[in-house]
């Protein structure tokens, strides 16, 4: 007799009377709870400062150093993917408590408002979560390899490598802006007016035509590639 296949329940409507905070969904040991109680330590008096009294609220400062912090652990460097992820990543939105600030909110607070510290704060995390395991050096700065870090031992020469690494990394940071709004506009990321165009009609069109290519057996699809194959191998190279 022939086993039928279990799966696992998957009900995306499905209700619960006691939906899960946030807090329930990041695992204890979540590179995203680093950052969070770093920053949560840190003497924020300087951020505090910057800011006059009167006009409209602001966003906390705290927060916004927080999010940008960890995206930059993450190699997310455009405002506008910060934002994105403030609006759709569970890490994003817990760090944030569910604000969702703009990207040109963000960028004003990266200009404005961390200009001066950053770099300090961003080296230190960063040498916090190498010297904890959560990354490697050689894969976060892809131009240096393994043996660049081979002096770790040696902590006043690996600050001061680490510290000119970060620096260009947030250097690069104005360029991806400049080519962000070169792209965009004054628009955020597209999703955000992306799908006007998309109608169910659209929907079935490309679910028929994915249905059309899954239908194909194997062998169907082997024996069309080879007779593209033979096709172009037919034509001499353009010497």
């Amino acid at each position: 007799m022939d086993k039928k296949p279990s799966f696992k329940p998957y009900n995306q409507g499905q209700i619960t009377f006691l939906p899960p905070s946030l807090e329930e969904l990041i695992p204890e040991d979540h590179i995203v709870r680093i950052v969070d109680s770093a920053i949560e330590n840190i003497d924020t008096k300087p951020l505090y400062e910057k800011y006059e009294g009167g006009g409209a609220s602001s966003y906390n400062p705290v927060m916004m150093l927080k999010i940008i912090i960890y995206a930059y652990t993450q190699k997310i460097f455009s405002c506008r993917g910060i934002a994105k992820n403030c609006r759709e990543n569970i890490m994003f939105m817990w760090l944030s408590g569910m604000n969702m600030p703009d990207y040109k909110t963000i960028d004003r607070f990266r200009i404005e408002r961390m200009k001066d510290i950053i770099t300090d704060i961003f080296t230190e995390v960063i040498a916090l979560l190498y010297s904890k395991g959560y990354l490697k050096l050689e894969r976060y700065f892809l131009d240096t390899g393994k043996d660049n870090w081979a002096w770790v031992k040696n902590p006043r020469r690996f600050h001061e490598s680490l510290r000119e690494k970060c620096e260009e990394l947030l250097e690069g940071i104005d360029e991806i802006e400049r080519q962000d709004t070169q792209e965009y506009g004054e628009e955020d990321v597209p999703e955000l007016s992306a799908g006007k165009d998309i109608d169910a009609q659209s929907i079935r069109d490309t679910t028929d035509r994915i249905n059309e290519k899954l239908s194909q057996k194997p062998e169907d699809r082997t024996s069309r590639w080879d007779g593209f194959k033979k096709l172009f191998g037919g034509f001499s190279r353009i010497p």
